[in-house]
């Protein structure tokens, strides 16, 4: 049959078979993406059902569902945006990524597959699905923090997708991690982001804002679309992600103030192309593997959901952002995404991953794909559970954590203290890059130095591989050691800079606020290196260095936690030097401060006086983190049966949007309207 013709009755028989699917799913109130795995599956190879596609037209078909919704992502990001979302997407992505990839490594090493196999399968399963997850945001209207923080974790993610790509490559084609091909990868990709976004903001906004005020609506799709697919095309010239270079695009649309406008138009063509993609990941299933490797697609799904879960929600806590946004975004990363099989194709070229596991990687993304939507139902109900049996004193602290970290974010970060800040970091992350130099160069220079003494006897050999085993861990020990150091200081200096209410200069909390910092620092540097090393690190060491960072990142934060909640329950006065009674004398209710941290006295005339914390529901119904509860200058726990009083002090945290709607809740009377100040 002629390629044309071959094509036309592909896409006449997904498209068919995917409207029956995803009617029959939408009538039992499932999401349409599960319809579409379904309809692949039935049009696939595997199945015996005499409608067999031809996988190659699906897949370019999907793949043109993956530009195009990375195109509408991009939409919806200013560059402003992003870069505010910066900081913590980059250390709760690189904590997720740098955690799964090493726990799906050591699985499979223990499962006995070759160092590189494990490498390449451990980092497939490291990248989440930006399909799976924008259709079900858009299918259930979610928007608001939790969808800005998954897609930036997602955008951190593609990018150390493109890092691991080069690398692993590299390591397969030469035997070993090259430094030089990981370091000329992230130059390369510095050069093409700085280029494309900077002649891009000067050319792009201009153009698309007058085709958006001067041209026909269908202009302005064909003249969006171009942009999409060339910049998509660039960025695969260049080496990088298709998605890349079409999320690029979007952004500088956004930039433009027509974003809406576009992504309006290009909504049906995203979503009819989108289909194609979970088709293709349909047709990959093959039922007689999921028979014979069940354990192993049970063992790997629920090793990408419960590592996802808790990476997410250490690192977005570590960063600073609310406990229950961490739980949720999570629970809603639970699954394998599409740049996964990317990853696994390149193995498999290479000959260093068995052909059978792609298949495996299918079934995995599959039942990872059917657990999503109930894990993004069930991260409201967990993130309160969480919340409700966390103890008191890791309440206090995540608290006030994040109401400083949440000042760092602010403008003052590119004053001086900040600049020295920026200085000391990235002296820090030089010595995360040179621990990765030594642990990469030094099996090569083992190599040469063998060469270089055979048959010169087994003595003068073993000095020799000996000399180079010690230097290497000298110098190992001396950068780590610097590290240690260097964290130290920066967190210093970035406690230094303004905060809320003078947070980070009170004695009684630099302590414990510097631990998380060097925790967050230390991770974000420590993981990448790591992860470039991994085969060089025998499975026993691995499998302790693991253990010993999963025990000691808890215990660290809950013995600073404790130490905190004595200190302030010492001294909780402070809190209230800055109270203010929104519903008492317009001289005691002052001006509102900015986000971060806020203390309400609960006055005579307030409407929620008698009402307990339970009934008020302060974070759910606000998104605010309740810190403490304090009566007569002593500190209390918030519990839920607690009831406010007359003189009570409440101190919340959370950004400035949601205090304010957590004072409307406290002004709401009982089943009414909120009561004016």
């Amino acid at each position: 049959m002629e390629g044309h013709a071959r094509l036309l009755l592909d896409l006449a028989m997904v498209l068919g078979v995917a409207a029956l699917t995803s009617v029959l799913f939408q009538k039992l109130k499932q999401p349409a993406v599960l319809g579409y795995l379904l309809a692949g599956m039935i049009v696939g190879p595997h199945v015996p059902v005499p409608l067999v596609a031809d996988l190659g037209n699906v897949r370019l078909m999907g793949e043109l569902g993956v530009i195009l919704l990375m195109f509408t992502i991009g939409l919806e990001f200013s560059l402003p945006k992003l870069f505010h979302a910066g900081p913590p997407a980059l250390l709760t992505g690189t904590l997720q990524v740098g955690t799964q990839l090493v726990a799906g490594f050591l699985v499979a090493r223990l499962l006995g597959w070759t160092p590189l196999e494990s490498a390449f399968f451990g980092a497939s399963l490291a990248i989440a699905s930006t399909m799976i997850l924008a259709k079900l945001f858009d299918e259930r209207g979610i928007r608001g923090p939790l969808k800005e923080t998954v897609l930036g974790v997602l955008l951190v993610e593609d990018l150390h997708a493109v890092l691991l790509l080069a690398a692993l490559t590299a390591a397969a084609s030469l035997g070993g991690p090259s430094a030089g091909a990981i370091a000329g990868t992230l130059l390369k990709l510095a050069v093409f982001l700085a280029v494309l976004v900077g002649v891009g903001r000067l050319v792009v906004p201009r153009a698309v804002r007058w085709v958006a005020d001067h041209a026909r609506d269908e202009v302005l799709l064909v003249v969006a679309a171009g942009l999409c697919f060339g910049l998509a095309q660039l960025a695969a010239w260049a080496g990088f992600s298709v998605a890349m270079g079409a999320f690029v695009a979007g952004m500088l649309i956004c930039e433009s103030g027509r974003g809406r406008k576009v992504e309006h138009l290009v909504h049906p063509l995203r979503d009819l192309f989108a289909a194609m993609f979970f088709v293709a990941v349909g047709m990959l299933m093959e039922p007689g593997v999921v028979v014979r490797d069940w354990h192993l697609v049970l063992l790997f799904s629920a090793l990408v959901i419960t590592v996802n879960a808790a990476a997410v929600t250490v690192g977005a806590t570590l960063a600073g952002l609310p406990l229950a946004l961490g739980v949720r975004a999570g629970l809603a990363l639970g699954q394998v995404g599409e740049f996964g099989f990317i990853l696994l194709s390149a193995g498999i070229g290479l000959g260093v991953v068995d052909p059978s596991r792609y298949a495996l990687l299918a079934a995995i993304c599959v039942a990872t794909a059917l657990t999503t939507p109930a894990l993004l139902s069930a991260g409201e109900p967990a993130a309160r559970l969480v919340e409700r049996h966390l103890p008191a004193a890791l309440k206090t602290y995540l608290g006030l954590y994040q109401s400083w970290a949440a000042a760092l974010r602010a403008p003052a970060l590119r004053k001086a203290p900040g600049a020295a800040a920026r200085r000391t970091f990235l002296r820090l992350l030089l010595d995360a890059i040179l621990i990765g130099l030594v642990g990469a160069l030094a099996p090569r220079v083992m190599r040469l130095g063998a060469a270089w003494l055979e048959g010169r006897g087994t003595l003068g050999h073993t000095l020799a591989q000996g000399a180079v085993l010690l230097a290497a861990a000298s110098l190992v020990a001396l950068l780590v050691s610097r590290m240690l150091r260097r964290s130290r200081v920066l967190a210093e200096r970035l406690l230094d800079l303004p905060g809320p209410g003078g947070l980070g200069t009170r004695p009684d909390t630099r302590r414990a606020f510097r631990t998380g910092l060097r925790l967050g620092v230390l991770l974000l540097t420590g993981l990448p290196v790591l992860a470039a090393v991994l085969a060089l690190i025998p499975l026993a060491s691995l499998g302790a260095l693991g253990a010993a960072a999963a025990l000691a990142v808890p215990l660290l934060i809950w013995r600073r936690a404790r130490g905190l909640q004595k200190d302030l329950a010492a001294g909780a006065e402070w809190m209230g030097e800055d109270a203010r009674d929104p519903w008492g004398a317009p001289e005691l209710a002052g001006a509102a401060p900015a986000g971060g941290w806020r203390t309400l006295r609960i006055g005579p005339r307030c409407p929620s006086l008698g009402r307990s914390l339970g009934d008020l529901d302060l974070p759910g119904g606000s998104g605010v983190a309740l810190v403490a509860l304090l009566r007569e200058g002593h500190l209390l726990e918030p519990r839920p049966e607690a009831q406010l009083q007359p003189g009570d002090l409440l101190a919340l945290s959370g950004p400035a949007s949601a205090l304010d709607q957590a004072e409307a809740l406290l002004g709401r009377e009982a089943g009414g309207a909120p009561q004016a100040s």
